[in-house]
Formats: C-alpha cells, structure tokens, sequence
C-alpha cells in the first residue's frame, strides 16, 4: 500500500514539475528561483525524507534527513554571509536570512546520489573499501551537480559570470563541495553500517522511483540553465550522470539475476 501511494505521489510530482516547465515556457513565470518553484524544490526535499523514512525507518530515516538538512543548509547560509548581496531572500523559502530551500535541494540530491553510489558499490565485501568509493562516487556527483544550482541561485542578483558556456567559479567551490559531499556520504555510510542498515532495503522496489526523483531535480535545473546559455555545465552534468545512472541500472541487472539464482 506505502509503494502504491509513493508510485501515486511520483506520478503527482512529475506532473508539478512538467507544470513548472510549461509556466516558464510561456512567460508566465520568470526562469529563476521563484517562490513557487521554491515550493516545487520543497516537496523533492519532503519526497526524498518520506523515501529514507520508508526505507531505514522512523528514527533513523529522520536522523539522516535532518543531517543531510541541517549540515547542508548551515553551509549554505554561511556562504551567503560572507557575499555582500543576499541571494538567499530571492529562492522563495528563506527564514530569518536561512535558506531553508537549499536545504530541501540538498536531502532529495543526496538520496539519488546515495541510491545510485550504494547500488554500484554493493558487491564489495571489504567494508573500508566499499565505504570509501561509494562516498567518492556520490561525492563527485555531488560536486558535479552543484556545478549547475550554483549559477541559478548566482543569477538571481547578477553574481556570476559566463565564458564559452560555463560558469566562472572558484576551485575553492569545487572543493568544497565535493568535501561536504564526501563528509555527509561518509557518515550516512557510518551510520547504516553501525545499525545494519546497509544491506538491505524494505522497500527495494522504490530505487528506481527516488532517482527518477534525483533527474527530474538535473532537469528542473538543466532547463533553467538553458535561459543562461550554461551549455558546457549542462553538458557536463548530463554526461556524467548518464554514466553514473548506467553503471546503476548494470548494478541493479546483476543484483536481480543473483537473487533469482539464490532462489
């Protein structure tokens, strides 16, 4: 019954996002962050919540939402105070100067990159092994993926700058990122390890479903990115998270004919 309602409320959620992206099309909302668009990025956030709930439980499925929230949106928020310009007021979810918004991004980001990177590295049988390229590969996805948001929170007041398709960032960004990335995956890879929460899922089923969520999120962007000529920066986070989503889906094939050979 919990995997009919998820399915049902996907169903809901692509067509909110396929809403979104007719509104735009025909002027009627502007292609930035607005508020309802804020809102859109908000329920991905409650999706991938309701999707580690459903998958590791009550406590401990929350326990990794509010890290992935809390320590994502503290980043976020005290990146926006060492800039002289708020952007953080022009995403349409901010509290007090917190822009609670990006927090919402960064739980539904990391439930598809934690999903794709744990099935790619779930055959390894050496724990230290496994746990540190599942955080490696989830971490460059991470990176990979701000690449994108990042010009589209920087254009809501004219702080970025575009060369030959690609946004002109620090390495320091990349860096960062890729850190934060590292450092989250790691402890959720902690974390499920110490409560045997790795190996198995209740709902297997539901995979797949959270990272159709996780490229609605690429796309939603991607299409936002089209209005700022970032064509290089599309071209990269497309490219990479097909090889990524490939290797997955190989990952998958290979787990489903195991099971039925066991059986």
């Amino acid at each position: 019954m919990l995997e009919k309602n998820y399915k049902f409320l996907l169903w809901i959620y692509i067509f909110w996002f396929l809403g979104n992206v007719l509104l735009v099309s025909l002027n009627i909302i502007p292609p930035n962050l607005t508020t309802i668009q804020s809102l859109f990025l908000v329920f991905t956030g409650v999706f991938a919540a309701v999707f580690f709930i459903m998958q590791y439980g009550k406590w401990l499925g929350s326990a990794i939402t509010l890290l992935v929230f809390v320590v994502s949106t503290c980043i976020e928020w005290m990146q926006l105070s060492y800039t002289d310009e708020y952007v953080g007021s022009t995403l349409g979810g901010s509290i007090y100067g917190i822009p609670i918004t990006m927090g919402f991004i960064w739980v539904g980001m990391i439930a598809g990159t934690h999903i794709i990177a744990r099935e790619i590295t779930l055959k390894i049988n050496i724990d230290w092994i496994r746990g540190g390229i599942y955080s490696f590969i989830a971490a460059t996805m991470v990176m990979i993926f701000e690449v994108l948001i990042e010009p589209i929170t920087m254009q809501s007041k004219q702080l970025y700058i575009i060369q030959n398709g690609f946004t002109i960032l620090q390495l320091s960004d990349f860096i960062n990122w890729w850190l934060l990335g590292l450092i989250l995956h790691l402890m959720i890879y902690f974390i499920l390890s110490l409560t045997d929460g790795w190996e198995r899922l209740k709902y297997p089923d539901l995979k797949s479903e959270i990272v159709i969520v996780y490229w609605i999120i690429i796309a939603f962007f991607v299409f936002l990115s089209f209005y700022l000529d970032l064509w290089t920066s599309i071209a990269i986070i497309i490219v990479s998270n097909i090889i990524f989503t490939v290797c997955y889906f190989f990952s998958l094939e290979k787990e489903e004919k195991q099971i039925k050979k066991s059986e």
